[in-house]
């Protein structure tokens, strides 16, 4: 026997919470009381523990923003070569500006979710195919990888929520894609990490790290 299908009002009211998380999750990140989102919905907490648990919303709402983030991918890939990367990084730093929630947006584990993990692989397409363009046009230097763009937008979001007004983060994007140069060619690249190491959770460090060589002195 089939799923049955959603009565068109309860379509609407799943439509109005997604809408409203994704607000919510923007401003002030994932772990927002869905007290709050619901209210934002305009729906009781009842109606919305109906249709989401938390994971589920969150899934819902990474799902919507990863094929947004495709979508900005193919746009850059239509520019010239030598103007894409660059035009991706930066638009992707600017989302980042507004949206406290986009890292979680790749980098959240979501293991019940096919959408995600097919539009995650299309995107990872998108920005290699984005990375050997810059590399061809000499705009990018070689070793570049795709886990490089989501710690530039790292650094430029930690610049944001540290520092007021827009010169703070416009310059550290300026000195992070002059590194990315083709220009900046002097030194290798150490070794990029995996996109499952990039991230832990803030309580402390990763229990056995070691210091950075360049904390030593």
């Amino acid at each position: 026997m089939g799923v049955k299908p959603l009565r068109r009002d309860a379509m609407e009211s799943r439509a109005r919470i997604i809408s409203a998380a994704r607000v919510i999750f923007a401003e002030h990140g994932c772990e927002v009381p869905l007290s709050e989102v619901a209210a934002a919905a305009e729906v009781g907490v009842a109606t919305l523990s109906r249709h989401f648990d938390r994971a589920q919303l969150v899934q819902a709402v990474i799902e919507q923003r990863l094929l947004e983030h495709v979508n900005t991918a193919d746009d850059a890939l239509a520019l010239a070569p030598e103007e894409a990367i660059l035009s991706y990084v930066r638009g992707l730093c600017a989302r980042g500006l507004v949206d406290r929630s986009l890292i979680r947006t790749f980098t959240l584990p979501l293991p019940n979710s096919q959408i995600a993990g097919r539009l995650r692989r299309q995107l990872r397409l998108r920005q290699l195919k984005l990375i050997r363009a810059g590399q061809d046009a000499g705009v990018l230097r070689a070793g570049v990888v795709p886990e490089d763009l989501l710690l530039v937008l790292l650094a430029v979001q930690c610049s944001m929520e540290s520092t007021t007004g827009d010169a703070a983060w416009q310059r550290t994007l300026a000195i992070l894609l002059a590194g990315l140069s083709d220009a900046a060619t002097d030194h290798e690249l150490p070794r990029p990490p995996r996109l499952d190491a990039l991230f832990h959770p803030a309580s402390g460090p990763r229990p056995g790290r070691r210091p950075s060589s360049l904390s030593k002195s």
